[in-house]
């Protein structure tokens, strides 16, 4: 993907630049000064003459923070993470990019990415300087923007730009991250094959301990889970037997904290995006309330669902469960797998039965 390389080029080398903290810091905390990395790149990067205030807006479990930066050309909005690597926010500039080039569902531009340097035992984290939106309070509710998040949606679903990139397969030219997951986007002939994979991932992690916390099951104790899980994963080439798939561009996590209303209508933001089916989009939005019937409506006027839709829906949401287990361990979520799994195996099995006959 040249238009990738050319990205991913451009942006590590601004995120060569090094930068110096002041001495008995404990931690990197951005400031209005010339010396600190952030207004360094406002000013030589982006050709800020001033950088007026910075005001933080939000603080993820993750580490990731954000913050606005007024400054004498407008408003930029920044996010950071003092540990991470610049290569992690590199990759979702590359999917904020593709989106882009759809002209479909509007997102913030990455302008530039750069280090953020190790303070005590803390970093060497990354940054990156994005475009402003002009977010509006609960302005993803809106009855408009759930129609226009919709109509886009499709849009983008529908959007043949990136054909002659994945020419025919699913995956990405980057890999990159739900969440904290690292997602393995090597290029599959077929979506049986990289969905296949997402799968095995989730279900292999379940059991390992990671950077940021124990394993979420301990095996042999988890109630024969893994089989039945095992179980499902083998039964995706039978439902996905006779499903006419094109790859598409997906936004990736497109629940509705990842969508907001600006007065130009609506947009999107933390993507992670890749090839794969338009359905799998639409599981996690489905998950997690938020999209309203105005949404579903927009979308599916242009999009209609496809025989088999709900059934394929379960598996789809499932993995995002698979995924909230693994970054958080919570019980409840492990229930809701459980009660999932079992419900999957079970609609597998009837579909195999013939018509007329009893268990």
């Amino acid at each position: 993907m040249q238009e990738a390389e050319r990205i991913m080029e451009q942006l590590q080398a601004d995120a060569e630049r090094e930068n110096v903290i002041p001495e008995g810091v404990a931690k990197y905390m951005p400031t209005t000064e010339d010396s600190d990395p952030i207004v360094a790149a406002l000013k030589t990067v982006l050709k800020c003459t001033e950088v007026k205030g910075l005001e933080l807006l939000d603080s993820r479990w993750n580490g990731n923070e954000a913050f606005r930066y007024d400054t004498d050309k407008g408003r930029f909005f920044v996010k950071m993470n003092r540990v991470e690597d610049v290569s992690v926010l590199m990759t979702e500039a590359v999917s904020l990019s593709a989106l882009a080039k759809t002209q479909t569902l509007h997102c913030p531009l990455p302008l530039h990415l750069g280090r953020l340097p190790k303070v005590g035992d803390i970093g060497p984290g990354a940054f990156m300087v994005l475009e402003w939106l002009d977010l509006k309070p609960f302005g993803a509710m809106r009855s408009d923007v759930q129609s226009g998040l919709g109509d886009k949606l499709a849009d983008l679903h529908l959007s043949r730009v990136h054909d002659d990139l994945h020419k025919g397969r699913f995956g990405f030219p980057v890999s990159n991250f739900l969440a904290l997951t690292p997602l393995n986007n090597e290029w599959c002939d077929t979506w049986t094959e990289l969905f296949t994979r997402r799968m095995n991932d989730q279900l292999r992690t379940l059991y390992q301990d990671k950077a940021y916390g124990r394993a979420a099951l301990a095996k042999g104790k988890d109630g024969g889970l893994k089989e039945a899980l095992g179980a499902v994963i083998e039964g995706i080439p039978a439902m996905l037997e006779g499903v006419e798939v094109t790859p598409v561009l997906l936004h990736g996590d497109m629940w509705i904290g990842n969508a907001g209303g600006t007065p130009e209508g609506p947009c999107c933001f933390d993507p992670a995006s890749f090839f794969g089916h338009s359905e799998f989009d639409l599981s996690i939005m489905d998950l997690f309330a938020g999209y309203t019937d105005a949404f579903w409506a927009a979308y599916h006027a242009k999009i209609p669902r496809a025989e088999g839709f709900r059934e394929r829906q379960r598996v789809y949401q499932l993995y995002h469960y698979l995924n909230q287990l693994n970054l958080f361990g919570d019980s409840n979520v492990a229930l809701t797998v459980q009660r999932l799994t079992a419900d999957i195996l079970e609609a597998q099995q009837a579909s195999r039965q013939p018509v007329g006959s009893s268990a």
